[in-house]
């Protein structure tokens, strides 16, 4: 029963995340943030800052932050490439709203794709892992991937799967802590 109470309890946490539709909100924001000149924000900026490099992968270069590509190409992923980048894709998106919540939730992600699909990160999934992670690089493509809640299906019918089949959370972390493992050194050899 404490198994099936915290289960429901990170669904709770999860749809409280990915289900929300602020995009109206942030447009608002956004608009009202225009006053700012872009030479006020240049020289804002501190010079000393180390340059962040960003390493965009070969899936989302392909997409060009077009949903109509993103959603075809999307479609000939594998179910577990596409769950991977949707695990990627939603502690991305919580980790903006709730990044307490979503450090807690990496190792369950991971551990459930790995139980699900029985299949953890290799160069495949990694390959859509880290898609699912710069699409936060293209506006269009966060906006298209919440309106059509295209993660937020999957990682609720891998959720769905999790409860039906009485699955340990400790033990799922367990799992996940081996595929948070391989990820790292996924990113250390960028």
């Amino acid at each position: 029963m404490k198994n099936i109470v915290v289960i429901l309890g990170c669904v709770a946490m999860l749809l409280s995340a990915c289900g929300k539709d602020d995009t109206k909100e942030k447009n608002v924001a956004a608009k009202a943030d225009n006053s700012i000149s872009a030479a006020a924000i240049d020289e804002d900026v501190n010079e000393n800052e180390p340059e962040v490099n960003v390493y965009e992968d070969e899936f989302t270069k392909k997409v060009g932050g077009d949903a109509q590509i993103f959603a075809r190409e999307f479609n000939k992923l594998s179910e577990p490439q596409q769950y991977y980048f949707c695990a990627a894709f939603a502690m991305g998106a919580m980790s903006v709203s709730k990044p307490i919540t979503a450090s807690a939730m990496v190792n369950y992600f991971l551990g459930l794709g790995a139980n699900k699909y029985k299949i953890g990160i290799n160069d495949d999934t990694y390959m859509a892992f880290n898609a699912g992670k710069n699409s936060f690089l293209h506006e269009e493509l966060v906006n298209e991937i919440l309106q059509d809640k295209i993660c937020e299906r999957l990682i609720n019918e891998a959720t769905d799967y999790a409860v039906e089949t009485k699955k340990n959370v400790a033990d799922l972390d367990k799992l996940g802590q081996v595929e948070v493992e391989k990820v790292v050194k996924y990113i250390q050899q960028e």
